[in-house]
C-alpha cells in the first residue's frame, strides 16, 4: 500500500504575494516550500538541534519527484504599491530614513486558506523513507512564512493514505513535462539543493566584509517544471519560430505555409534518430491509411497570422508546431532544436524564409493570443467541417461538435457556439478565400466562436484542416479581475 507525505501550510491572511521571475506565482512552488522548511528548521535556537539525521531527511526530500499540489482557488488582485525601507542600506547605513516603492499583484485565496504538498512513499523503499518522512512532518511545524515575510503560515505534516489524500479540499495541480517556450514554470528541489541553499545563506551573512560589499549568491540548484491544474484541459507542447524581417505570407495561404513546414520537418526526421510514436511517416508527415481507425497522434503545423490590434495586417510572420494535447514535450523540443535556422522551401525548391527563434519585441504578446488560456475563442482561419452540411446551419453545428470531439475536447466543456461566414477578426477573410489541400476542397468551411465552462489553453485548432493551418482559433481577451 502506498502512503503519502503531506505538508500543509495554512495562511493567516488570505493574500499570497510570492512572485516568480516573470510575474505573480500560484501555487507556491515546491522549492519555495523546501526553503521555508529549511529556514524554519535553522531559525534561532533551533540551529542547535540541527543534526546529520535531519540533514539526511532533507536530502531525501530533495531527491523526490515533484509533489502533487492541492490548493485553494485564487483570484488575481489589482497591482498595489508598498513602501518599504530601502534594502541597499547594506551599503549606506541609513535605510530607515529612506523608503522605496515595491509593486505587487497578490493572489487572494477565495475558497480556503490551506495548501497541501503530497509526495508518495513507496513501501518497498523500506524503513528509511518512512523515517525521513516522519522527520519532515515534525519540521513542518516550524515553517513561518511561504512567500514574502508577510505571507505567514501555520505548517503541519502528516502521513496519509490514498483515500485521505483524495479527501483533501482544493484544486489539484500536477507536474507535467510539457514543452511550451515562454510558459510559466515552477521551481522544484533537485540533488544538492540543500547544499546550494546553505551556501546562498552563508554568502548573505558574509555580504559585508569591513567596508567592502559582496553581493550574495543566488540559488542555482533547482529544476523547473510546469504545473497544470486538473480542472483545465491539458496544454499542448509546441515549438515556435519567427521569420526574418521583410518575410511574410498571406494568411489565405496558411495551408501552403504549413505544407512547407511539414516538408522541412519530414526531411529533418529522415536524417535524425529521434523516435516518434507510430514513426515519423505518421507523426511528422501525417500519412494516414484508411485501415487505421482513430486518427493517430501527429504534429499540427499552425502558421500564426498577425491579428488582434489596430495595426495588424493579418500576415503570417510566426509559425508554430504543436504536439497533441497532453504530449510530453520531447517531440516539440526536437522540432525547436532541429528546425531552428533551417530554410523553408516551396514545391519548386525555392527558399521562402528561415525559421528563427522569436526576435521581435512584440512576438511574445502575439503568440500569447494563440496559446494562453481563455474561456472564449474564435477562428482566424476557417474550420473545415468533417462532412457535408447541405447548407443547413443545424447540420453544420452537429458537424462542428463532431470536429470538437475529434480534436480531443469534451463536448460538456462547451457552453456556447456560433457559426458564420463572416470573419470574427479584422484581417481575416471569408472562408472561400483560403486555399486548401485538394482533399479538403469539397468540404464546407465556417468561421466559429466557442465558449467553454473553464479556461482552456491554446493552441486550439478544429476541423479536417486542423493539422495544416486551417480552423485555427485565437483567444478573445478577458477582463482582468
Amino acid at each position: 500500500m502506498i502512503r503519502h507525505l503531506c505538508i500543509s501550510a495554512t495562511f493567516l491572511d488570505p493574500l499570497f504575494h510570492g512572485q516568480r521571475d516573470d510575474g505573480p506565482e500560484w501555487p507556491p512552488s515546491p522549492m519555495r516550500l523546501f526553503k521555508a522548511l529549511l529556514a524554519g528548521a535553522r531559525a534561532g535556537c533551533r540551529e542547535r538541534d540541527w543534526s546529520d539525521v535531519k540533514e539526511e531527511a532533507y536530502r531525501w526530500l530533495e531527491r523526490q519527484e515533484p509533489p502533487l499540489i492541492i490548493a485553494p482557488a485564487v483570484r488575481l488582485q489589482s497591482p498595489c504599491t508598498y513602501f518599504v525601507p530601502n534594502n541597499d542600506g547594506d551599503k549606506v547605513l541609513d535605510r530607515q530614513d529612506r523608503l522605496t516603492s515595491k509593486v505587487a499583484r497578490p493572489h487572494r485565496l477565495v475558497d480556503g486558506k490551506t495548501i497541501y504538498y503530497v509526495w508518495p512513499i513507496q513501501e518497498k523503499v523500506g524503513h528509511s523513507a518512512r523515517s525521513h518522512a516522519g522527520i519532515i512532518c515534525k519540521e513542518a511545524r516550524h515553517v513561518l512564512a511561504l512567500g514574502w515575510g508577510i505571507d505567514q503560515v501555520v505548517g503541519s505534516g502528516q502521513i496519509l493514505s490514498d483515500s485521505e489524500v483524495a479527501a483533501l479540499p482544493g484544486q489539484l495541480w500536477r507536474a507535467r513535462s510539457t514543452y511550451r517556450p515562454g510558459m510559466p514554470t515552477w521551481r522544484v528541489p533537485t540533488a544538492d539543493s540543500l547544499e546550494d541553499v546553505e551556501r546562498v545563506h552563508q554568502s548573505f551573512l558574509q555580504r559585508i566584509a569591513g567596508r567592502q560589499y559582496n553581493p550574495p549568491l543566488k540559488p542555482s540548484r533547482f529544476a523547473s517544471v510546469v504545473y497544470i491544474s486538473t480542472v483545465t484541459l491539458p496544454p499542448r507542447s509546441y515549438a515556435i519560430f519567427e521569420l526574418p524581417d521583410g518575410v511574410a505570407f498571406r494568411q489565405e495561404n496558411a495551408s501552403q505555409v504549413a505544407a512547407m513546414m511539414r516538408s522541412l520537418a519530414c526531411n529533418s526526421a529522415k536524417m535524425d534518430t529521434h523516435e516518434f510514436p507510430g514513426g515519423s511517416e505518421i507523426y511528422v508527415a501525417g500519412h494516414i491509411t484508411n485501415k487505421q481507425g482513430d486518427t493517430p497522434l501527429r504534429f499540427s503545423y499552425l502558421p500564426l497570422p498577425t491579428i488582434g490590434h489596430e495595426h495588424a495586417d493579418g500576415m503570417i510572420r510566426r509559425l508554430l508546431i504543436a504536439e497533441p494535447y497532453d504530449g510530453k514535450g520531447s517531440h516539440a523540443r526536437w522540432a525547436q532544436q532541429r528546425l531552428c535556422n533551417q530554410a523553408l522551401r516551396d514545391t519548386g525548391g525555392n527558399e521562402r524564409g528561415v525559421l528563427l527563434d522569436l526576435w521581435r519585441s512584440s512576438s511574445k504578446a502575439m503568440v500569447r493570443r494563440y496559446v494562453a488560456e481563455s474561456k472564449s475563442w474564435s477562428t482566424v482561419t476557417p474550420v473545415i467541417l468533417p462532412g457535408f452540411d447541405d447548407g443547413k446551419q443545424a447540420k453544420a453545428e452537429k458537424l462542428l461538435l463532431q470536429a470538437t470531439e475529434q480534436a480531443g475536447l469534451r463536448l460538456e466543456a462547451v457552453t456556447d457556439l456560433a457559426l458564420r461566414k463572416a470573419p470574427f477578426w479584422d484581417g481575416s477573410q471569408h472562408p472561400r478565400q483560403y486555399q486548401r489541400p485538394q482533399y479538403l476542397k469539397h468540404l464546407p468551411a465556417w468561421h466559429v466562436r466557442l465558449v467553454f465552462r473553464e479556461p482552456v489553453p491554446g493552441p486550439l485548432a478544429l476541423g479536417a484542416g486542423r493539422h495544416c493551418g486551417l480552423g485555427l482559433f485565437r483567444r478573445e481577451e478577458e477582463p482582468q479581475t
